[in-house]
């Protein structure tokens, strides 16, 4: 019977947990009305940890180490998509002010990314926010019209609204931790070995 628990929690212990937190970020990111961003990343503190001390009460004598390390990692990884899950919840009609500051940003190495080169738009936007926006692009001539979505609780940086789509994917975190949930059963089928 006690094995059978074991199993049990080696397999909900992580998919639990990445589905409360999944849930959890895309609520309190959500809206003009979401938690602010340090409340928010709080609970998703609270909830790995009561993850952690779960997976270690499946392993009274140490278990999988590498497990729970997996745990975290797919939590973190589940956070980020989440995050990156979410549009922002307002629009603001702006006006391109002047021309773009312009900045270069070099990379040095062997296989590094190409250089960046961006441009850092003055804006007046409806509402007064946001004042400025960067991209690697011109977004429009001074003068020109944009539409900019941003975060209200100003949590997540503004995009041009074209580009203010979910993208977050569950496939990484979901590996993790079911990766995670794999080497807690291994290690639970040889801790009933070594009792032998």
């Amino acid at each position: 019977m006690r094995k059978a628990v074991a199993y049990a929690g080696a397999l909900l212990v992580p998919a639990v947990a990445g589905v409360l937190l999944w849930r959890w970020a895309a609520w309190s990111l959500a809206g003009p009305h979401g938690l602010p961003t340090a409340l928010a990343v709080g609970g998703g503190v609270v909830l790995a940890a009561v993850a952690l001390v779960a997976h270690n009460a499946l392993f009274r004598e140490g278990g999988s180490i590498a497990a729970a390390v997996l745990i975290l990692a797919g939590l973190t990884a589940v956070w980020v998509e989440a995050r990156d899950d979410a549009v922002r919840g307002a629009v603001a009609d702006c006006v391109v002010v002047g021309k773009p500051r312009v900045t270069h940003h070099p990379t040095f190495g062997e296989g590094a990314p190409a250089a960046k080169t961006l441009f850092h738009h003055t804006l007046s936007c409806s509402g007064g926010y946001p004042t400025e926006f960067s991209a690697e692009e011109r977004i429009a001539e001074p003068g020109g019209a944009v539409r900019i979505a941003y975060d209200p609780a100003r949590r997540m940086d503004p995009v041009l609204e074209r580009d203010d789509e979910a993208h977050g994917s569950p496939v990484v975190p979901s590996s993790l931790l079911v990766l995670s949930a794999a080497l807690s059963a291994v290690a639970i089928a040889r801790e009933g070995r070594g009792a032998r």
